[in-house]
């Protein structure tokens, strides 16, 4: 078995933003996971339990007070000057608002086209060749190119933060709560979407969510957070069956059942 993505003792901290307040808030407790090649794995737990500050520590967005991230067995902090600079190659990521998260002033065209001009050398006609093939990928005609973020649905906008997240061929694709903001018709479009693209694209899926009815459909592995610690993980349709922490149980009968 091949690990993709692990965390050693991750701990990560928040100081307080208030002039003069020294309080610490420690949003994630010494996580250690493995994310295996090619899988959807999916953190769970309530808000603010860390699942989120885990994903912007894989981004580097926010640095751990303590521990180590390993992307194919390398850790993200030691890497080489050309390593940094491909590293939006290997990981990229999908957030939960499509609306905030797209540049409301950018047509979709150049929103798409925007990763390959800052990270490849290919030439205009290729460049448009890629974003022509990943628009198909997401479900998308090319006559949205010409058009801005507001002119399309929700599910739509989705569909463009997917493709923008998806151009660079990234071997591991990080999904914040990518459906919790959509109506539930087009969550199911947005899941199968992804399910698909993880064929397709050999995608290895981290995908981060509160809702467990959404994760026992898509996960091949789930870990449960709670307080900053991961309590528990197992195989999707073990944990379903025999969850062995309080916490997972309680999160598991609060998924509400439609009786006839």
């Amino acid at each position: 078995m091949k690990f993709l993505l692990e965390t050693k003792n991750l701990s990560i901290e928040y100081k307080s933003i208030k002039e003069g307040d020294k309080t610490v808030v420690r949003a994630v407790n010494d996580v250690s996971l493995k994310i295996l090649t090619g899988e959807i794995y999916a953190l769970a737990g309530e808000s603010g339990c860390g699942k989120s500050t885990i994903a912007k520590s894989i981004l580097k967005l926010v640095s751990p007070k303590s521990g180590d991230i390993l992307i194919d067995g390398k850790s993200i902090y030691s890497q080489t000057k050309d390593e940094k600079k491909a590293y939006p190659k290997t990981v990229q990521m999908v957030f939960q608002n499509p609306y905030s998260s797209l540049n409301q002033k950018m047509k979709i065209g150049d929103i798409l086209r925007e990763p390959l001009d800052i990270n490849t050398n290919l030439s205009k006609t290729a460049k448009e060749d890629i974003v022509e093939e990943i628009l198909s990928d997401v479900g998308l005609q090319t006559n949205c190119l010409k058009l801005y973020p507001h002119q399309f649905s929700g599910g739509q906008r989705q569909r463009i933060a997917i493709a923008r997240a998806i151009i660079l061929n990234p071997k591991l694709l990080i999904a914040d709560e990518p459906v919790s903001a959509l109506d539930a018709s087009i969550q199911a479009q947005i899941i199968n979407l992804l399910k698909e693209l993880k064929q397709k694209k050999d995608l290895t899926i981290l995908f981060i969510s509160h809702d467990m009815n959404v994760i026992k459909y898509l996960a091949d592995r789930v870990g449960i957070m709670h307080n900053g610690s991961l309590i528990e993980e197992n195989y999707t349709s073990t944990l379903f069956k025999y969850p062995k922490e309080d916490y997972t149980k309680k999160l598991l009968y609060s998924v509400p059942v439609l009786k006839t």
